[in-house]
């Protein structure tokens, strides 16, 4: 009875804060329109930031004509007086400043209402078109509480005017499927379909390393020179076979002249012809013996021209890519076939996650995942699943999930670790609304209907697993209500002065 006796006391003081509220709003126009936190367009989400040229939030698969938008101050970067101050004088120069609110008069807002740059239209469709990519794992949502002073609070700016001088934009909930997200440890890892081993077909060793890892090569770059017992009786195979195969050749072309005169019969005619196939497939051959065994054919030209047999040679990459190792040593001798280094495609990259038996059950080929680096924050990089293993560990009792990046600019290192998260629709029916419609008012998660152009309502919200540009929202909010998203701070703002200092949990559950 006592605790029900405190909650009606403070109820006269919350009707005089809203009274006071709407009076300040009607006390006068135009400057102290300004004064008011409900009229205020400097008064947004963003009020308080000292960022430099480039550091304020960027937007994220924005097409070109939205890259020169700063998302701080609503204006476009390249004019954008408060990320670099040097403009204001071109714009004072040029007339084009309100001293009232120091900023340029095509930016003021508040002198001019209507204002409404290019880049809003384009970013407020691409907020409209998404993919299930970019709903991800939500963070930690402190849960609502049962009772408090938002509960039946109402938000009334002194006039439509007003409201329209306060630059909040709202955007309409979308409606969508919940997803259920599974979560595990996972690895970064090269496309092992395109990692190449460089070998030869002949023992040798490393005479002198002309990459180190790391370098990235191009088919027929240098990467080491090899010194082999067997180069020099290759290369001489090579050269005899050159001096067969043009003797033969000459020999043919005499016996092909003979034929024409019918000086020789066919039979001798045919058994030179063979001859002069045989040569030249002996020929092919030793060129082929050379190029398995690391030289390039510049390498095995350059020998038939100058005849110069040496049991050193230069061992190529066979390929573009990144050298992952250097795998001999200096010195040693390896076995005919033994690998000398390691070659990858830095672009392809697979992502490797280890789920349960159960978590396996609901993953399946061709699904959607973000991978989170534990390195690189709340960055994350998309993923699809291109395999799912058949198999568990028999030690860990866990799979092997993997996929593929899908971003050529992700930027990730191999043997990076991390989590992923893959969403699973579970059938029941969730609304999504921007990240930047959602506040924390103290007790509660809280997002602000519009009602009318002069009325918001805020409405406590849950959420389920998502985020992203949009959260997943399970209760408080239907589809096609319009929320507040520019501006949102600004009525949470207001929404904390009607409480008094007495905290928005100040009333409690009557017992």
């Amino acid at each position: 009875m006592t605790r029900n006796i405190e909650c009606h006391r403070y109820l006269p003081l919350m009707f005089l804060a809203m009274l006071a509220l709407a009076i300040l709003a009607c006390s006068a126009p135009g400057d102290a329109d300004i004064q008011s936190g409900l009229a205020t367009a400097s008064l947004d989400d963003h009020s308080g930031h000292n960022h430099a040229p480039g550091e304020h939030g960027k937007v994220v698969n924005a097409t070109a004509d939205v890259q020169d938008w700063c998302a701080e101050h609503r204006v476009p970067e390249s004019e954008c007086t408060q990320c670099n101050p040097q403009l204001i004088v071109q714009f004072k120069a040029s007339g084009d400043w309100c001293d009232g609110h120091s900023v340029p008069e095509s930016h003021c807002r508040l002198c001019n209402p209507g204002i409404v740059f290019e880049q809003e239209s384009t970013l407020h469709q691409a907020e409209l078109d998404f993919s299930d990519d970019e709903i991800e794992i939500s963070l930690f949502f402190r849960p609502n509480s049962g009772i408090c002073a938002t509960d039946g609070a109402l938000i009334q700016f002194a006039s439509a005017e007003t409201a329209e001088r306060s630059g909040i934009t709202v955007t309409r909930t979308i409606a969508s499927e919940r997803k259920a997200i599974i979560e595990a440890p996972a690895e970064i890892v090269f496309d092992e379909t395109r990692e190449i081993v460089v070998t030869s077909s002949v023992s040798a060793l490393v005479a002198r390393w002309l990459i180190a890892a790391g370098d990235e090569v191009s088919a027929g770059d240098p990467m080491a020179m090899l010194q082999s017992p067997e180069m020099a009786h290759l290369e001489a195979s090579l050269l005899s076979a050159q001096a067969d195969y043009r003797v033969s050749e000459q020999e043919f072309a005499r016996h092909e002249s003979m034929r024409e005169k019918e000086l020789i019969s066919a039979a001798d005619f045919e058994r030179q012809l063979a001859l002069t196939e045989q040569t030249r497939a002996d020929f092919n051959s030793a060129q082929g013996l050379l190029l398995s065994a690391g030289m390039s054919r510049i390498d095995v030209d350059e020998l038939l021209s100058s005849k110069n047999i040496s049991s050193q040679f230069t061992l190529r990459a066979p390929s573009d890519g990144l050298v992952v190792e250097r795998i001999a040593q200096l010195g040693q001798l390896l076995d005919a076939g033994s690998a000398f280094a390691m070659i990858a495609d830095p672009s392809s990259m697979w992502i490797e996650a280890k789920l349960t038996e159960q978590q396996l059950s609901h993953v399946t080929v061709g699904q959607s995942l973000t991978f989170a680096s534990d390195g690189r924050g709340l960055d994350r990089v998309g993923g699809q699943i291109i395999w799912v293993s058949r198999f568990l560990d028999p030690h860990s009792r866990t799979g092997t999930v993997r996929a593929e990046v899908i971003d050529s600019q992700h930027g990730l290192q191999a043997s990076g670790f991390g989590r992923v998260s893959i969403g699973i629709p579970d059938g029941l029916d969730v609304v999504l609304v921007p990240k930047g419609a959602v506040q924390w008012e103290g007790c509660c998660n809280v997002v602000f209907v519009k009602e009318s152009i002069d009325r918001y309502r805020p409405r406590k919200i849950r959420f389920g697993a998502g985020a992203g540009p949009y959260y997943q929202v399970t209760s408080g909010l239907k589809p096609g209500e319009d929320v507040v998203v520019g501006g949102s701070f600004l009525l949470k703002t207001e929404l904390k002065k009607t409480s008094l200092g007495t905290g928005c949990c100040g009333l409690e559950p009557t017992s």
